[in-house]
């Protein structure tokens, strides 16, 4: 005999589905899994489902109900990370996901993955990070534009050996003055260094990227401490290593640019009048500047595009930037 109906399971546990005899519903993982839920989670730790399902494909409300079965017991191959509850539309919002450690487990088994990083301290701006990472990937599908990856660069005849054999490759040594005393120190970016090839009229155009600067507002803009993290900081180092020409020397890659993107316009705008002051007026041809709503933000989430890197970048100095068009 059936059993009654199962109430409604709350969006923020993992008790089990149960089927019209009772039983919990196990998950039989599939290729579907594997390529539209299980890689995109391995190369973006959070993404929420809107995002998955532009890598994945097909019905929207068949890949929703997929992750919630997949993230319940006895599966438990994805998770939500709690840390979503923070935002005050939490309940409306679509969910946000993570491989779980047995699904981990199963993307190490088929060789796609190595050993899991540390969980990040600062959720929102690892959620930032990853959606901003993988609205290039996706501009790069809608314009069929080459993305450059990460693991490309390290095995590219480009990358010096002394980079490639280095503990943390993605850091940039540069040494800089401060109060008249030479410093030697690194810069690196939020997420992994990327290039894009772009084909053009007379050849190939190449921009690389050191990754994307994630600023969630947490951070000072300007402070006379140079050893607080700070956008004054980074400003004078990346506009070192490009003076000193060590972007192509680290990485090998001419056309250096450094995306940072920020939550709103108030904070945009005094991010680049203080670019401007550190540069006597002058700015940069190779620093650009967007906005993306923070996860904290009551701001309607965008929705998945690749709008990093198909829309206009504004600079200091210059005219807007475009990876398809400049």
């Amino acid at each position: 005999m059936r059993t009654a109906i199962q109430k409604r399971n709350s969006r923020w546990n993992d008790t089990p589905i149960l089927d019209g005899d009772g039983n919990a519903r196990a998950a039989c993982i599939t290729e579907r899994d594997i390529e539209g839920i299980f890689k995109p989670l391995t190369r973006y730790r959070y993404l929420p489902a809107d995002y998955i399902h532009a890598f994945a494909g097909g019905s929207l409300d068949y890949l929703v109900n997929r992750l919630n079965l997949l993230c319940r017991q006895p599966n438990r191959y994805v998770a939500r990370p709690h840390q979503q509850r923070a935002n005050a539309g939490a309940n409306h919002r679509r969910m946000i996901y993570e491989l779980a450690d047995k699904g981990w487990r199963v993307m190490q088994e088929r060789g796609i993955a190595s050993e899991r990083s540390r969980a990040p301290t600062n959720f929102a701006h690892e959620l930032m990070t990853c959606e901003l990472m993988a609205s290039f990937e996706l501009g790069a599908r809608e314009t069929g534009i080459r993305l450059i990856t990460w693991p490309d660069i390290l095995q590219s005849k480009s990358l010096p050996d002394a980079t490639r054999r280095s503990p943390k490759p993605y850091n940039i040594p540069v040494t800089v003055a401060i109060d008249g005393t030479a410093t030697a120190t690194h810069v690196a970016a939020d997420g992994e260094p990327f290039g894009i090839a772009r084909a053009t009229g007379s050849g190939t155009a190449y921009f690389f990227c050191p990754g994307i600067e994630a600023d969630c507002g947490t951070e000072p803009i300007d402070t006379s401490d140079f050893q607080r993290s700070s956008l004054f900081k980074k400003f004078v180092l990346y506009l070192a290593v490009e003076a000193q020409g060590i972007d192509r020397l680290h990485f090998g890659f001419p056309s250096f640019y450094v995306p940072i993107v920020t939550t709103n316009a108030v904070r945009l705008a005094s991010m680049m009048k203080l670019l401007e002051r550190v540069t006597s007026g002058a700015g940069s041809k190779m620093i650009l500047f967007k906005t993306f709503p923070a996860f904290t933000s009551f701001e309607k989430p965008r929705p998945p595009s690749g709008h990093m890197m198909t829309e206009d970048w504004q600079r200091v100095g210059y005219p807007p930037f475009n990876f398809l068009t400049s």
